[in-house]
This record gives structure tokens, sequence and C-alpha cells, in this order.
């Protein structure tokens, strides 16, 4: 996972790139660790063409601002245009965490699929 400062987060939303996921977090609350494993274990689980980001909100305070955020973990999908996807707020499962992901995969199947093993 990528850890990103106020200023490279901001170049990588407003410059199209790869898909992404990105975890906002603090660095004493317990669910972001929790959280942080579990997306790192999603991210080496799956051979994906989507980057996992990461940004700490205690010293990116601009970056909490600009998405308004109020409890921490956060997790935000973004497709390759910088479209976001989907945002889950608390602490979540791996397997949202992996839906996320493949929900803007681009060399993907169907991701309800892969989660219901079919």
């Amino acid at each position: 996972m990528q850890p990103l400062d106020e200023t490279a987060l901001f170049e990588r939303l407003n410059k199209p790139c790869r898909a992404f996921l990105l975890l906002l977090h603090t660095t004493q609350c317990t669910q972001c660790k929790i959280a942080y494993a579990r997306m790192e274990r999603v991210r080496q689980d799956l051979s994906l063409h989507v980057d996992f980001l990461t940004c700490n909100l205690d010293e990116a305070p601009r970056v909490a601002e600009y998405f308004g955020i109020r409890t921490v973990p956060v997790c935000i999908a973004y497709h390759a245009n910088n479209e976001q996807s989907r945002a889950e707020y608390g602490l979540k499962s791996e397997a949202v965490y992996e839906s996320m992901a493949l929900g803007v995969n681009t060399q993907k199947g169907n991701p309800k699929a892969r989660l219901l093993g079919f």
C-alpha cells in the first residue's frame, strides 16, 4: 500500500490514471489499523489492476476537509478516470474491500459472482 501526503493525493485525484482504493485513516485509531491490515490482505491475495493508497488524516487535515470526513476509517474506490465509485465508512470486512477493488478493476469479471462463489 502506498502512503500519500496531502499534495500527492490531490495530484492523484486531478490526474487520470489507474483505478485505485484510498484508505483514509488516523494514527491512533484501532479500527483504522485493522482496516489497513484487511486491505493489505486483499491487495496481496488478488491480482488486480488497482492501486491501493493510504492517507493519514493526522498529517493531511485538508484532505479530511475536502471529503467532509467525520469518522475513520474511510475507504473510497475510484475508477481509472478518477470518478468515485463507492465509499465505505467505518471498519468493513475483507469481502467488502475485495468487492470495492473488483468493482473498479479494469481486468475483472463480475465482482458479485466472485464473492458468492459462482
